[in-house]
């Protein structure tokens, strides 16, 4: 089958989006699929970059800086993707080429221009959608709804229009897509997200190794729980930091953050203003040393806003559960991570944050290592969230219908 994946953001940038959408375009090329992925770039003179790798084709396309944490700046140059990117496309060698599959992985929601283009030279398209934008930012606050929501809500309404198929995070976000009785649409299922399996492919750290080792830092000797992935508004990085500073006087118990984000300069004043000692924030690492931080972690920590009235299951919590770690929980009321969590005894979840302090001292002080929860949450992802397990309900939706 050949294949073409859009999407704005892949290696080697370190995001989620960026690990997801290499290890499904892994999975597919592994298949046996003729997989093209077509991307924006801000760097270099051409206005079309190819490159062939053993089992995949890239196309980079160059656009304006879409990952600037200035907002005003990062929603123009991702709203000229529209236009950009079918615009070079169409200059590109691949013009002419006809596709089995069209994939595209949203946020953004500024693929459409592109996608449509494509359509007109393919037989399916699948939607992969990870976050309801610009519903999320009106209800944490971000935006009103004003002459930009009904801007952004055009966008996304449209590329919700070219879809043959749309594979949601979670049910609660399937309940959303349904209301919209979209007449072209024939089928819509969760679609869960994914992640590669690291734990497997790395050797472990040494112990005289200096590299990624948590017993050269602040860290030393504590039960350390890891924050790996955005810091930013939807997050509830304020609840984050409240717990911090609740837990500072528990000397058994560090947090390691890593990530980028729009609230992470933020959070470093604060670890700084408050003096905090149980706390060490770090940038972006690729997978092989997030890999190695995670072998000295007992759990993984996920935050979401409160006022949060869609669903998201993050790309962290699906590392965390690949590496073994039980995962604690701070999600809005309704998240479908409760049930999760809750059913299948994967940690601690909370949904009210003033709460959610107490209940992680407690999980951190019966914690006697990774070991006590690493059987379970390794099945569990084993069974639901390998990339090659995805690429082939992706592929099963299409041809069994």
């Amino acid at each position: 089958m050949r294949i073409a994946i859009v999407a704005d953001s892949f290696p080697p940038l370190k995001n989620s989006a960026a690990v997801l959408v290499s290890s499904l375009v892994e999975a597919l090329a592994g298949l046996g699929h003729h997989v093209l992925v077509i991307i924006p770039f801000s760097e270099g003179e051409k206005s079309c970059l190819k490159e062939d790798f053993e089992t995949y084709q890239l196309l980079r396309i160059r656009c304006g800086k879409i990952k600037s944490h200035h907002k005003w700046m990062r929603g123009i140059s991702e709203l000229s993707l529209f236009f950009t990117l079918a615009r070079e496309y169409k200059k590109s060698p691949y013009a002419f080429d006809n596709w089995d599959l069209i994939i595209w992985y949203s946020p953004s929601i500024f693929l459409g221009g592109l996608v449509r283009y494509l359509k007109n030279r393919s037989t399916n398209s699948y939607l992969i959608l990870r976050d309801i934008v610009p519903e999320w930012m009106v209800d944490i606050g971000l935006m009103k709804k004003g002459p930009s929501y009904y801007l952004l809500k055009w966008f996304e309404q449209y590329q919700y229009r070219l879809a043959d198929f749309i594979g949601v995070q979670s049910p609660g976000n399937q309940k959303y897509i349904e209301k919209l009785k979209l007449p072209n649409l024939k089928k819509l299922e969760v679609l869960p997200n994914w992640m590669p399996s690291t734990s497997t492919s790395y050797p472990s750290l040494g112990s005289n190794s200096s590299h990624a080792n948590l017993e050269h830092t602040i860290l030393c000797g504590k039960k350390v729980l890891i924050y790996a992935g955005n810091l930013g508004e939807a997050q509830g990085i304020e609840n984050f930091a409240k717990t911090l500073l609740d837990l500072r006087d528990h000397d058994d118990c560090g947090f390691l953050i890593i990530g980028r984000g729009s609230k992470k300069e933020w959070l470093q004043e604060f670890i700084d203003s408050q003096r905090l000692k149980n706390a060490l924030l770090l940038d972006e690492v690729d997978l092989k040393t997030l890999d190695m931080y995670y072998r000295q972690c007992y759990g993984g920590l996920v935050f979401l806003d409160a006022d949060h009235r869609t669903h998201n299951i993050p790309g962290k919590f699906v590392s965390y559960l690949e590496a073994g770690l039980p995962v604690a929980a701070c999600v809005n009321p309704g998240n479908d991570l409760v049930d999760i969590i809750t059913n299948e005894n994967l940690g601690l979840v909370v949904d009210d944050p003033d709460i959610f302090s107490k209940k992680l001292i407690g999980f951190v002080s019966n914690l006697n290592d990774a070991t006590d929860y690493s059987p379970r949450v390794r099945s569990f992802y084993e069974k639901h969230y390998r990339p090659d397990v995805i690429a082939r309900q992706i592929i099963n939706a299409i041809t069994v219908q």
